[in-house]
């Protein structure tokens, strides 16, 4: 079966746990740059998960996306400028802090970043990707689809009702995870990402 195919089948709780969760976890790589996506709650979950793992990947920046204004926990923003507030009461300094501030969506991510990535660190090569963690296939993909001449190390925040160890266990968890799969299958049969056999 391949991705485009998914919404003509049945979705087992095996079938959605593999294919959102399988062979993403974080294994302390090194990268040049981390790259964090922005979302409602990304000041919560993933820039501190990026900040953890910055000192020791041997990044020499974070990228922060998302120009969505959204109603966060440290108030009505865009995406980046909640990020760079959590970034703050963290400790890290604004100076490695490089932000993309015009996304709407997962697909302009990558597309706006890609001048700010080639700009500031030219010799790039190995991205880490922060995003959350049912999110985090359909972000592999966009990347590998977009930014081909990077290799990107997936490190999911692993937060929130949709998470491989709880996403079967509430009614949101579960409508999360198959409302991610459908987006995997429209997003392969448009070509937004490469379809593939899963």
């Amino acid at each position: 079966m391949r991705l485009s195919e998914l919404d003509s089948c049945p979705l087992t709780d095996e079938l959605i746990d593999r294919l959102l969760f399988d062979g993403l976890q974080y294994r302390g790589q090194k990268a040049d740059l981390i790259m964090v996506l922005g979302s409602k709650k990304a000041c919560d979950y993933r820039v501190p998960l990026a900040a953890e793992i910055f000192s020791e990947s041997g990044a020499e920046k974070l990228l922060f996306c998302g120009g969505r204004v959204q109603d966060t926990s440290m108030g009505t923003m865009p995406e980046y400028r909640s990020m760079l507030m959590a970034a703050d009461r963290l400790g890290l300094d604004r100076s490695v802090i490089l932000t993309e501030e015009n996304s709407m969506a997962t697909w302009d991510n990558f597309s706006n970043s890609a001048g700010i990535i080639a700009e500031n660190l030219p010799d790039c090569k190995d991205i880490i990707l922060v995003t959350t963690a049912y999110h985090m296939r359909r972000a592999l993909l966009h990347a590998q689809k977009q930014l081909p001449h990077y290799k990107f190390i997936p490190a999911p925040a692993d937060k929130g009702s949709c998470r491989r160890s709880n996403w079967r266990l509430t009614e949101k968890g579960i409508r999360t995870a198959h409302d991610e799969c459908k987006k995997l299958a429209e997003y392969a049969k448009n070509g937004y990402i490469d379809d593939q056999e899963i």
